[in-house]
């Protein structure tokens, strides 16, 4: 049997990174030949049986938070976290292999050196962070290529310093990817390829694409649905989606100066966090909003029920949301940019439009809204897309065979 650590951020209550990593462990823990364990910086309050606090206990959590915060005054933020001065303390490492995804927050890029000089070491890029002074997307920036300084998201999460040492956090990961057998997963040729520019890996990048669940993210009947959540039957849904509905990354003051471009107002569904302050954010037009829901059968009728998934995202690497409402039948209008074309083929299963054009995707829901029998098709074909090519036992195999070939080299 062989024995795999599994590292991610949070469990599957927080985003799609970690809902990922929490998944690969349930279904490794299914089959009779490994064992998965899956350690993380933040539990949910009902984690897995095989989850477990990488910070483990009182005393451990308090020097987390001390450490997570004397990085960031210091100018190297998640540098000097607990980990790294428990590993440098032990002799030995019990996993026979160490899968990395999301470490924001969580892990040290120096007690990762430590592990692969010592242990076989996967990492699933979710994001760009990896290969930058410690954004998780450049958008504009083009320093990440030349070499991070002047970083114009200092002073914002998850990143949150004052001091300026991107440069030399970016060359220390750089050098981390360049210098050790490290074997790099990413979800999309997208990545692979922005990776590649900035890094000259010893590893060549591995594209293996997210995954969804098609036996509980799938059609329903939108009437039965509508009325089991109390939503209007005869109404045209738009719906919205992520972690934290006002995150500039997700783009979606786009998506609601599209709609308010609108000829017919349709009723606009938001699931994701939104502080009462920020209720401003949709103010005009008439919207349910649900706050972060964790359920998955419920996130699948909530996604099922709507007509038209709007999904205005400038940075997603790949778009675990996306392939979720594909699966239900319910089409997407999304930016092109990033990942997201490799997901969605423009008006075959969904509409693409350029990133910020608000025009453009006021123009693919008003498709959208007046020829039903093109948006029918569109749903259709985003579900077989997702059968076909985001399902869970190619997701799964592909991780199988990799990890054959990395512990066949031991």
């Amino acid at each position: 049997m062989s024995n795999i650590a599994i590292i991610s951020k949070s469990d599957s209550t927080g985003g799609g990174a970690s809902r990922i990593a929490a998944s690969l462990a349930r279904l490794l823990n299914d089959l009779p030949e490994y064992e998965a364990h899956h350690w993380v910086g933040r539990p949910g309050i009902n984690a897995d049986w095989f989850t477990y606090k990488l910070h483990g206990g009182q005393w451990l959590s308090l020097i987390q938070g001390v450490c997570a915060i004397g990085s960031r005054t210091i100018g190297l933020p998640d540098f000097l976290t607990p980990e790294l001065f428990i590993h440098l303390q032990r002799k030995s490492v019990n996993y026979d292999l160490y899968h990395f995804h999301d470490i924001s927050f969580t892990f040290s890029p120096i007690a990762l050196k430590w592990l692969a000089m010592r242990k076989p070491i996967i990492w699933t890029m979710h994001d760009c962070s990896p290969f930058t002074g410690g954004c998780i997307a450049p958008l504009d920036c083009q320093a990440v290529y030349s070499g991070c300084n002047k970083c114009p998201q200092l002073n914002k999460l998850p990143l949150g310093t004052k001091i300026d040492f991107t440069g030399a956090m970016q060359n220390f990961k750089i050098k981390l990817l360049g210098d050790y057998p490290i074997v790099i997963i990413v979800p999309s040729q997208w990545l692979a390829k922005e990776a590649i520019k900035v890094v000259n890996f010893k590893v060549k990048p591995i594209v293996i694409p997210n995954f969804v669940d098609t036996a509980i993210f799938k059609p329903l009947d939108k009437n039965i649905v509508r009325e089991i959540l109390g939503l209007p039957k005869d109404r045209f849904i738009v719906l919205l989606t992520a972690t934290n509905l006002s995150d500039k990354h997700k783009g979606n003051y786009y998506a609601v100066e599209a709609l308010k471009q609108l000829k017919s107002k349709p009723l606009i569904i938001a699931i994701g966090k939104l502080d009462e302050h920020q209720n401003i954010f949709f103010k005009g037009l008439e919207v349910v909003t649900t706050g972060y829901i964790y359920n998955d059968q419920l996130l699948a009728q909530y996604y099922a029920c709507a007509n038209i998934f709007l999904y205005p995202t400038l940075a997603d690497t790949f778009g675990c949301v996306a392939i979720e409402a594909m699966a239900c039948g319910t089409p997407a209008i999304a930016f092109s940019t990033g990942g997201v074309p490799e997901i969605i083929d423009h008006d075959q299963n969904g509409w693409l439009v350029k990133p910020k054009d608000t025009q453009g995707l006021a123009a693919g829901l008003e498709i959208a809204i007046n020829e039903p029998l093109r948006l029918k098709s569109w749903g259709k074909n985003a579900r077989l897309k997702a059968e076909k090519h985001f399902n869970r036992d190619l997701f799964i195999n592909r991780h199988l065979a990799l990890y054959d070939k990395v512990l066949s080299k031991l």
